[in-house]
């Protein structure tokens, strides 16, 4: 075995002495303390192992590189980017069997940025931001502070123009927060759960890119590096781009801060690539070298900012919702003004979902009832309208409304016809849930119309509308309003349209405000047709505040009086219907038969308790 040259880092000599030397008594070593004026006199191929910190590394490796010296790498307490770079074990021992079992040297790469060598990453923009993707191992302390800094500055957030070239010439012109750049994707706790793992060196850098559209976007990202645990397999968030060359040339308008290793610089122009294969590696946990091939590249930047949407982002502080780029807009458009027609599917869904919902009502069936909701097609003419009243287009507002009332008077009309046909007349629970609307179901309406109209405008989560349908339930008032036309029930009747109304004025209100924010309307344009539905929803909102402060005070009382005990008498099973004199119904228990005397003394105390006249509807029983 030749002899190895170990060089060791002579301001901490008595920590080699004690720690290090002593694993190397059984290998032919010769020792000398490093000086960059008086470098070892080597042959080309000679053994040299390095105790070394991170910053005598960034001198000596070049000149290593140059003089084909087969290197090996012992942990040194400074060390902290090339042992991650190199894949040098965390214990001494260990790193010293990796080297001396490696029957051959790995020639490997070095990474350059500006001529200037790189030992973890580059980074370009907002250095703060862009920390979690060079990040070494950080303590979870750490980790939580960074966070809860970078949600304080969130807002002062601003993104950058960058043209990037590949090797290859593929040009990229975005907007981005920042960019990271490392060779392995092990050098990263952020870059390895991203980019998959490859069992060999392939001779490429990573180019991580983060360009939040939003401070949503920022936020997600921000918790996503603190909470994610596991890979990702490849699957970038919209927010990342990642781009896979030998080189990369960055430049920008104005001149880019970056900073390597931590190092800040300032230039025009950010050259990032690779000097293949310079540096003699003595380790067995480096992979082995790909094919001689000419690697392959990847540029994965589908969800990044592009074309005009770039100018929009740059320099401005970030909208706190993802605005629509021109092209989502116009798939959005297009879409919406397919859904205002009044199809032949349309039409028989219609018919089919009323007629469905009817006969769920009267069989007071929850799943034939939700069944009708998921098949009703009411919501797609209702947020094609909103986006008409946003924008004022009188084409979209007619052809909508023309479609919405259509269906509107098609389930009325099969709601009536089948309540006609159908020998009941009995309100049961499925109905009577429909006949008092509350300011409840317009917090339901409005959810449901911010969860439509982004699910419209997202095609990835369009499939969520069907859970939307099921929630604010269109077609079941308009049956039931049928039902009440066909009894020629005026409560039923009016009940059950209110809440159709309610439903139909919160849905149009929130999915206009949720287009606006979302970016498919200017504010100038959207203001008028906001004013008019919100007066509208004011209206609609009197009734449903009576019929909320009706159901507190009902539910007020059940809270009192349930459970509630009098002469050794219980109160279960409350119900209550409010008015001049309440009516109660509930079951009085005791252990003992009651007669009328004790009914009425119940009585007489509820009213003392509540201050009021109450109608009491009592069933007894006995418990023994």
């Amino acid at each position: 075995m030749d002899v190895c040259t170990v060089l060791y880092d002579s301001a901490q000599e008595e920590l080699f002495e004690r720690e290090v030397k002593p694993l190397l008594q059984d290998y032919p070593c010769e020792y000398q303390a490093y000086s960059e004026e008086s470098l070892p006199s080597l042959v080309e191929q000679s053994r040299v192992l390095l105790w070394l910190g991170d910053e005598a590394l960034y001198s000596f490796l070049p000149i290593a590189a140059s003089k084909q010296w087969q290197i090996g790498f012992l942990p040194h307490p400074e060390m902290t980017k090339a042992r991650r770079n190199f894949l040098v074990a965390k214990k001494t021992k260990e790193a010293v069997i990796n080297i001396f079992e490696a029957e051959k040297s790995i020639a490997t790469d070095l990474l350059y940025c500006n001529d200037q060598l790189v030992l973890n990453a580059v980074i370009l923009g907002n250095s703060e931001s862009m920390k979690a993707a060079a990040q070494l191992d950080e303590g979870v302390w750490s980790k939580l502070k960074h966070l809860m800094i970078m949600i304080f500055k969130v807002g002062q957030v601003r993104l950058q123009a960058y043209q990037l070239e590949t090797k290859k010439q593929k040009v990229v012109h975005t907007a981005a927060l920042g960019i990271t750049i490392v060779y392995r994707i092990e050098n990263s706790d952020f870059t390895k759960r991203l980019v998959p793992h490859e069992p060999q060196d392939n001779s490429s850098v990573n180019g991580l890119i983060l360009a939040p559209r939003s401070i949503f976007e920022m936020i997600y990202f921000l918790f996503n590096r603190f909470f994610a645990r596991g890979s990702t397999k490849g699957n970038l968030p919209s927010y990342l781009g990642h781009i896979k060359t030998e080189s990369l040339t960055i430049t920008a308008e104005e001149p880019i801060e970056y900073r390597v290793d931590g190092q800040p610089f300032s230039r025009q122009e950010v050259l990032v690539y690779l000097k293949k294969e310079v540096l003699q590696v003595c380790n067995t946990k480096l992979p082995e070298k790909q094919s001689t091939q000419e690697p392959k590249e990847a540029v994965k930047i589908s969800g990044l900012p592009k074309g005009k949407s770039i100018k929009e982002l740059v320099n401005r502080p970030l909208p706190w919702i993802h605005h629509a780029d021109l092209e989502e807009v116009k798939e959005t458009f297009v879409t919406l003004s397919e859904n205002a027609q009044a199809s032949q599917s349309y039409l028989v869904l219609m018919v089919l979902s009323t007629l469905l919902a009817t006969v769920g009502l009267f069989a007071n069936s929850a799943p034939v009832i939700i069944g009708a909701m998921i098949l009703a097609p009411l919501m797609s003419p209702i947020i094609s309208l909103s986006m008409g009243v946003l924008r004022q287009n009188s084409e979209f507002i007619k052809v909508s409304l023309k479609t919405l009332v259509t269906g509107v008077a098609l389930a009325i009309f099969f709601g009536t016809l089948l309540s006609l046909l159908v020998p009941l007349h009995t309100i049961n629970a499925e109905i009577g849930a429909r006949l008092s609307p509350t300011l409840l179901d317009l917090g339901v309406a409005i959810i449901s119309g911010i969860a439509a109209a982004y699910a419209s405008a997202r095609s990835e989560v369009a499939k969520s509308l069907a859970g939307v349908a099921i929630a604010v339930a269109l077609v079941p008032p308009l049956a039931v309003t049928g039902i009440g036309i066909g009894w020629l029930d005026w409560q039923v009747f009016s009940g059950a349209f209110l809440l159709f109304i309610t439903n139909l004025m919160g849905i149009v209100l929130a999915a206009a405000a949720t287009f606006l924010i979302m970016g498919f309307s200017p504010f100038y344009l959207a203001k008028k047709g906001l004013l008019v539905l919100s007066l509208l929803v004011v209206m609609v909102s009197v009734p449903l505040v009576l019929s909320y402060n009706t159901m507190v005070k009902e539910q007020g009382v059940i809270y009192t009086l349930e459970g509630w005990k009098v002469d050794g008498i219980e109160v279960k099973e409350v119900k209550v219907r409010n008015g001049d004199t309440l009516y109660i119904s509930a079951k009085l228990i005791a252990n003992r038969p009651l007669n009328a005397v004790d009914i009425d003394k119940v009585k007489l105390k509820m009213e003392a308790l509540l201050e009021k006249s109450v109608q009491l509807e009592a069933t007894l029983a006995v418990v023994r």
